[in-house]
């Protein structure tokens, strides 16, 4: 756990700023709606009766269910240009014994092939990608045959187009209960500060693809579905772990280095904790917290290796950094990206809400600042309509008219800049405790 900062640091202007990119940038209701109904249709469709998988379906015992970021509830846009979000599932069979460890993923593509509403169905390394406009699902087939003791640990399987294919120890459905629970539900204040954000800046980007799952949407409305998608999660660690790897993903996008896996990224959120003072302050610890483990291994010539606690066998960064030499350059650069990122948060902190915006598109992607200016500008503009300053009650996040505000006492109105220069927390602290 990271050592909380100085508690007297007013951050105010810029976790307002980093929450409405973080509502940008997430699914809104409606499009996890069509996500949890494509979750439900892909259910139904390796469950049919000419499924090629249907046979090693074991009633009772093999469940399909979300995984990853959407189970962890931090899912964001990939791409710079592009407005993409990439969910995951997996799909649990008893494999036969005689199957080449090759046929499991082989068998999930056949299975997978004209889904519908898909604009293609792609087979990869560890799963079957299938594709539509403005969301990819990446559907991984599990073998539970053994049935091994855990939380529905199993294997995965890697299968290139060339090189060895082999079976990969796996516990998604433990490493999510983790997760969650290492992050809990979130503190109320912040709850009310993510749901205004959400109200004002929320998009939804999601388009029906077909007759049939409007019909599956219309239905869901009038009687409730079991939830394919988990709830969720409102707290400062996920908001501050979707703005990271929003940040890491525009680093990364014209980089011959892979990007570091985004598992591997919510595990080290998962150990770090809640930093008390605000998203800005939780995403400066965030920063400093990986960096410094970064370099603690380039000191000792060393990689990280993770491994879920809900099931050591299953190594969640088990493809990155590469072993040595290339992991020096692997695990340099990502620090360097992370120490950029801490240093622009500091500066920031001293800066005028112009100089933050600007440098917000440089870290984020210049349509996003674009649309922060929008929303600043309809909240300021929302103070001359409503007849005078919009107020707010000091620590509550709640914002009244002065109408409403009348007989209310404790209410002031809200300062245009409430950005006071401050100290952020050192290096050690942020990753010290």
């Amino acid at each position: 756990m990271a050592t909380a900062p100085a508690p007297e640091l007013d951050t105010s202007t810029l976790d307002e700023i980093l929450l409405d990119l973080a509502v940008l940038i997430e699914l809104s209701p409606h499009d996890r709606e069509i996500a949890e109904n494509r979750y439900r249709r892909l259910k139904e469709y390796v469950e049919r009766p000419t499924s090629p998988l249907r046979p090693y379906l074991v009633d009772g015992e093999s469940l399909i269910y979300a995984q990853g970021s959407v189970a962890t509830s931090t899912t964001i846009l990939s791409g710079d240009n592009d407005d993409r979000f990439d969910v995951d599932a997996i799909v649990e069979i008893d494999v036969p014994l005689h199957w080449p460890e090759s046929e499991p993923l082989d068998q999930l593509f056949e299975t997978l092939k004209n889904f519908p509403g898909a604009v293609e169905v792609v087979r990869c390394t560890r799963c079957v990608q299938i594709r539509f406009a403005f969301m990819h699902m990446d559907v991984t087939v599990m073998d539970r045959r053994q049935r091994m003791g855990g939380e529905r640990p199993g294997h995965i399987f890697h299968s290139p187009d060339t090189g060895p294919t082999y079976r990969v120890d796996s516990n998604p459905w433990g490493f999510t209960g983790w997760f969650r629970t290492q992050v809990g539900i979130g503190e109320r204040l912040f709850e009310q500060r993510l749901k205004a954000a959400r109200d004002a800046a929320g998009l939804s980007r999601l388009i029906v693809v077909d007759e049939a799952e409007r019909r599956i949407l219309a239905d869901a409305e009038q009687v409730p579905l079991p939830p394919m998608i988990p709830s969720r999660i409102d707290a400062q660690e996920a908001v501050a772990l979707k703005l990271l790897k929003r940040y890491l993903n525009l680093r990364y996008t014209h980089s011959r280095l892979k990007r570091p896996p985004s598992i591997w990224l919510t595990k080290l959120t998962g150990d770090m904790g809640l930093i008390q003072g605000g998203l800005t302050l939780q995403l400066y610890a965030l920063s400093k917290f990986i960096s410094d483990s970064l370099r603690e291994h380039l000191a000792r010539r060393t990689v990280p290796r993770e491994v879920n606690p809900s099931y050591p066998p299953d190594k969640i960064n088990d493809r990155w950094p590469r072993a040595w030499p290339e992991a020096e350059s692997d695990m340099t650069v990502l620090a360097d990206h992370l120490d950029l990122l801490a240093d622009a948060i500091e500066k920031m902190n001293c800066s005028s809400q112009s100089a933050i915006l600007k440098k917000i598109d440089e870290l984020f992607g210049e349509r996003f600042g674009q649309e922060e200016r929008r929303i600043l500008k309809d909240r300021y503009d929302r103070r001359t309509t409503s007849g005078g300053d919009l107020l707010i009650k000091p620590g509550s996040g709640t914002i009244y008219t002065p109408a409403i505000a009348a007989a209310k006492q404790e209410v002031q109105p809200i300062p245009q800049h409430r950005f006071h220069p401050g100290r952020l927390p050192s290096d050690g602290e942020a990753s010290g405790g």
